[in-house]
């Protein structure tokens, strides 16, 4: 076979063997056959396909057909289907004029699915046509039909032949390799959703009902001719949830990040390099990048795409733990990943201490932390909302609270009652709703004195009393008095006599 049809078919097959030739090492399985000489139909052929995520660490060197160690990260779940190209015989020069002039577009339009073989990536990545047992002599069309997880393209379909030739160049040179090795790959992104915790004792932990995610997607590295057409990344909020393009002052809006490989934040501009749609009807918040921005992400391989989106939590589930899906696409490839994050509500109650009456008008503020619930200050808001006020029963639901520990101060006692000693309580709010059965949850209740009583004027049969008592000491008074003058009367009479 002449060297132009060996480069032939390597530049259709566009089977990249991954990484600088440096960096290969051949390695002579015990199974191969690498023979000189005519082809020797005797002789068992079997084809094998490694399948590795391209990237930084692996370059484009097209495959020898012969078994190499080369770095990468295995990639399973890849399912290839080699279909035998019908009328070409390899054991006749016609055959290989025909392989010279065929390529893979042309090649699909002469197979048969009676002839086609199929083989999945393992764990390891390797997949072996028609479990390693022989192949037919002959010439193959090899397509990948379903991707690996995260992989952005399927890697382009490819011509081998079984044998394969080493060529003049090859090393062993013109020599017949039964058992081939291919190592197409693909271009892989991962993509992760996770909720981002608010900065302590910051504004937007004081706003405990907010709920901000991070949905991160890796900007892939691309082989050779290959575009970047598609790059976008959906945030699809639940019911539990509404979308805020802004939240409070003091709190970061909904935005795009985009980073090298080296987590350097790149100057992405919003209608410039991406747009950011968010449509109600379905609660889908899209970051899109155009095409000057996917030219310039082109350029980050390994980099990141990171939509943060802040939302605020409205209903609490069941199970108290809200799940959202976020979803990315590149080139066309979508890939979908799920965030799940706890929420609960806390709820306080008012009772007269005793009979536990149940109090109305009894308010309540929530803070992050004890110093703060000491001096009154920097409560926590929920949905604009920094007093709670009990009603006839006695108790007022924080409705959505951020699971965590939290320090409840009643700030105005019910009418006719004092503030309660203590007039804070610590609590620790869990997932879910609250409960007051065992076991009892997001629950914290404060009992009550009445104010003290005062002094009232003396009524009834003691004040009687004392009235006659009274009289009695103003007669007696008059008596004395009367007899005093008396006397004096008297003596003075005699002393004029």
């Amino acid at each position: 076979m002449s060297t132009s049809i060996l480069r032939r078919l390597s530049a259709a097959a566009g089977v990249l063997a991954l990484s600088a030739a440096a960096t290969f090492v051949a390695v002579a399985p015990a199974t191969a056959v690498t023979q000189p000489g005519n082809i020797d139909p005797s002789i068992p052929r079997t084809l094998t396909i490694h399948k590795f995520a391209l990237g930084p660490e692996n370059g484009q060197q097209v495959g020898t057909g012969q078994e190499v160690n080369v770095p990468g990260t295995p990639l399973a779940g890849a399912t290839f289907t080699a279909a035998l190209v019908q009328g070409v015989d390899l054991t006749t020069p016609a055959g290989w004029t025909a392989v010279s002039t065929l390529t893979p577009a042309t090649a699909a339009s002469r197979v048969t699915a009676a002839d086609t073989y199929t083989a999945t990536t393992g764990t390891d990545g390797v997949a072996r046509f028609n479990a390693g047992d022989t192949l037919p002599l002959g010439l193959y069309l090899v397509t990948e039909t379903a991707l690996p997880a995260g992989a952005t393209n399927p890697a382009a379909p490819f011509l081998v032949t079984l044998p394969f030739p080493t060529g003049s160049d090859g090393a062993p040179s013109n020599q017949w390799i039964y058992d081939v090795h291919a190592y197409p790959k693909n271009a892989v992104t991962d993509l992760t959703k996770t909720r981002v915790p608010a900065p302590a004792n910051s504004v937007e932990a004081r706003n405990p009902d907010l709920i901000r995610w991070a949905i991160t997607q890796s900007v892939p590295t691309l082989a050779g001719g290959t575009t970047l057409d598609t790059f976008a990344l959906t945030d699809s909020l639940p019911a539990e949830l509404e979308y805020l393009a802004n939240g409070p002052d003091g709190v970061a809006p909904t935005s795009v990040r985009v980073t090298n490989a080296a987590g350097v934040t790149q100057n992405f501009v919003e209608g410039t390099d991406y747009t950011l749609v968010y449509a109600a009807a379905t609660s889908n918040l899209t970051a899109t990048f155009t095409p000057a921005g996917l030219t310039r992400l082109s350029a980050l391989p390994g980099g990141k795409v990171t939509l943060t989106v802040l939302s605020r939590a409205l209903t609490i589930p069941a199970n108290g733990f809200i799940t959202n899906t976020a979803t990315g696409v590149v080139n066309g490839s979508t890939t979908t990943v799920e965030g799940r994050t706890p929420i609960g509500q806390l709820t306080v109650a008012a009772f007269q201490n005793g009979g536990r009456n149940p109090l109305a008008g009894a308010v309540y503020q929530v803070f992050l932390n004890e110093n703060d619930a000491n001096l009154g200050q920097n409560a926590v808001f929920i949905d604009g909302v920094q007093n709670w006020t009990t009603g006839a029963d006695g108790r007022v639901a924080i409705p959505i609270i951020t699971p965590g520990t939290y320090y409840v101060r009643e700030i105005t006692p019910p009418a006719g009652f004092q503030l309660p000693r203590p007039s804070q309580a610590q609590v620790r709010v869990v997932p879910g709703a609250s409960s007051t059965v065992a076991p009892v949850q997001n629950y914290v209740e404060f009992l009550h004195d009445q104010v003290p009583a005062f002094a009232l004027p003396l009524t009834g049969g003691d004040g009687a009393l004392w009235f006659t008592v009274g009289g009695t000491g103003l007669i007696a008074i008059a008596l004395g008095t009367g007899v005093v003058a008396a006397r004096r009367r008297a003596t003075s009479a005699l002393a004029d006599a």
